[in-house]
């Protein structure tokens, strides 16, 4: 199996001031982590810090055995897709035209779209299921609908690691559920290594391969989800939920 990410006695933060305590885990190829822990714990700085848009405070992310620094934007561009839970909201925007956007890191100058660009589009439509949405406008979508819609755009963009940053949030379970699979998809049938965070711990117990927990001033605890629960982990950083019985209730 081949390592994507590891990092080294990182720590990240702002202004020189670390969350918490150094981050030493690693990410290989095909896995689904997930990341948890309350609101305010960092989450978000460190999907900045692992995908270059935030210097850490000390330490070093690895990319395939390389400092992150030494690749250049472009070549970053060609490593990580990102998911965010903003959405455009042009009221003229067709979900086929947010999906090309993805292209644009591999376009020349004159940004145009290509057969080989065009097949992948389609291709990603089809993958992520919604080829008969692609001349909708997205304004019009379901909240599940765009969000598939974002993952094919990640997905046109071709990398290797594909960061989401709450994709569950806003969904119905249904559709949580329906995203997860989708995950696990890319994940095992794609090649894809997913880091993607969540406040529904239910999901992230059942579906992810690691878990990486985070809480105010604690140490990011990595592992197994049945792990994490057995040593106590979960009971520690999420005191008002009855993990182990949670656990027995998924697995009954």
């Amino acid at each position: 199996m081949t390592e994507v990410i590891r990092t080294n006695g990182l720590k990240i933060g702002y202004k020189g001031m670390a969350l918490f305590p150094e981050i030493n885990v690693s990410m290989m190829q095909g896995d689904l982590v997930a990341l948890a822990g309350p609101n305010g714990a960092g989450k978000t700085t460190l999907f900045k810090t692992l995908s270059a848009s935030l210097k850490p405070v000390s330490g070093e992310v690895q990319v395939f055995g390389k400092p992150l620094p030494s690749y250049s934007p472009s070549e970053r561009a060609s490593l990580f897709s990102l998911v965010l839970t903003e959405k455009p909201d042009d009221l003229f925007l067709k979900v086929a035209d947010i999906v090309a956007a993805g292209r644009y890191p591999h376009l020349g100058l004159l940004a145009r779209l290509h057969k080989d660009d065009e097949r992948i589009i389609a291709e990603s439509l089809h993958t992520i299921g919604i080829t008969h949405l692609a001349h909708r406008s997205f304004i019009s979508l379901s909240d599940g609908e765009k969000q598939k819609v974002m993952i094919a755009k990640a997905l046109v963009q071709d990398t290797p690691i594909i960061f989401m940053d709450e994709p569950a949030a806003f969904l119905d379970y249904p559709s949580k559920i329906e995203l997860m699979a989708l995950m696990l998809m890319l994940t095992r049938d794609k090649g894809k290594t997913i880091l993607f965070s969540s406040h529904d711990l239910d999901l992230l117990l059942r579906y992810s391969d690691t878990m990486w927990v985070v809480a105010h001033n604690r140490p990011l605890v990595s592992g197994a989800p049945k792990n994490l629960i057995n040593d106590g982990i979960i009971d520690t950083y999420f005191p008002p939920i009855k993990a182990k019985e949670q656990f027995f209730w998924m697995n009954r």
